[in-house]
């Protein structure tokens, strides 16, 4: 026999199993996602096909609590605009995209690494920072960091900026 507290802690943990386990697959909140649209928007199946809906349906209804707190157009341009190179994090909640290092093919003795941080809700280029960081590959084989000429990234802004406003002018008309 159990000791009281215990009976109530397995109960509990079983519960607690059955309910995680449950189907909810007569639910219709749930939204058809495939890996491009993950891919553009940063997640994968490890956050779930409905993350980014927050649960709600294409009609809006239900939902979570959640939301961004960044510029949906800065956000989906950015990841459009680096789509070439490995993420190795994109968090929207708290608008940071770092990507992982890229050999550009043209010189194989540099690679780069992206970060890209969107602060604010509204689409203005004070709401978009990129930090372009560079290593060179050096005689004895190992990489070394340099400096990556600031020019790049202010491209790079420029880019997602663009982007980002076209997407806005799709999505109004």
């Amino acid at each position: 026999m159990l000791p009281k507290f215990l009976n109530k802690t397995v109960a509990f943990s079983i519960l607690a199993l059955l309910t995680a386990c449950s189907d909810n697959s007569h639910q219709e909140n749930k939204v058809p996602v495939d890996k491009e649209d993950k891919r553009k928007l940063g997640f994968g199946s490890l956050m779930g096909d409905d993350f980014l809906t927050f649960g709600a349906n294409k009609k809006g209804k239900g939902g979570g609590m959640l939301a961004p707190t960044v510029n949906p157009y800065l956000w989906r341009a950015s990841l459009e605009s680096i789509n070439f190179m490995p993420l190795a994090s994109a968090d929207a909640f708290g608008g940071v995209i770092v990507t992982d290092w890229y050999v550009v093919p043209k010189t194989p003795n540099e690679k780069l690494k992206i970060t890209i941080f969107i602060t604010d809700q509204v689409l203005r280029a004070d709401a978009l920072k990129v930090i372009v960081y560079k290593q060179a590959k050096t005689k004895d084989g190992t990489w070394a960091n340099t400096n990556a000429d600031p020019a790049v990234a202010t491209e790079l802004e420029n880019i997602i900026l663009t982007k980002a406003r076209q997407l806005r002018i799709h999505s109004v008309s």
